[in-house]
């Protein structure tokens, strides 16, 4: 099999996830219910965080975000190891999905179909990667492996992107695992 061959059978089967993953997140949602999700996760710890990760580090290729999984561990999974596993899971995902863009060819297609406002970002980019990278990190509404596919056609250094990320996604991390275990430690004693 040539090159070519298995880059489109890699893309085919990268879409194909993406499909299957967004398909069956907004047309059967109680899959990603809590309740079903702390089924899976309350049996082994151990078990429990090994599915988790990967989970979490599949989950990058669809380009759903994390934030549903993470507030589901957070209701079912010790606070410290979750947030460990978490920080794991982003940097995983994002390495994964850094190197798959490049792969795919996605940097070479807008490299040439944007030369103009590529070069135009790396300028306005440049010396601001990791601030601007932790920033999108932080934010909760995008995806963040979205930001490693973009890092990868501006060419930004790896370790630039994941420095961003992991800043960005350790704190908004820290505050969703530690406020949903406050939030539920209020709701049980009774507010």
């Amino acid at each position: 099999m040539q090159n070519k061959d298995v880059q489109r059978l890699t893309l085919m089967v990268w879409l194909a996830l993406v499909s299957t993953f967004l398909g069956l997140y907004f047309f059967k949602p109680e899959l990603f219910h809590a309740n079903n999700l702390k089924l899976l996760f309350s049996e082994n710890l151990v078990e429990s965080l090994l599915i988790y990760f990967l989970i979490g580090t599949l989950r990058g290729f669809t380009l759903v975000p994390l934030t549903p999984l993470l507030l589901a561990g957070a209701l079912v999974l010790p606070a410290w190891p979750l947030y460990v596993v978490t920080l794991l899971c982003v940097l995983t995902s994002s390495s994964i999905a850094y190197y798959l863009g490049r792969y795919l060819g996605f940097d070479v297609y807008f490299n040439k179909k944007y030369p103009k406002q590529i070069a135009q970002l790396q300028q306005a980019l440049k010396g601001k990667e990791i601030p601007v990278i932790t920033l999108w990190g932080f934010f909760p509404v995008v995806p963040t492996d979205l930001i490693c596919y973009v890092s990868e056609v501006m060419r930004i250094p790896l370790w630039k992107v994941l420095l961003g990320v992991i800043i960005g996604e350790a704190v908004i991390c820290a505050v969703y695992i530690w406020g949903t275990d406050h939030l539920v430690g209020l709701i049980l004693s009774g507010l």
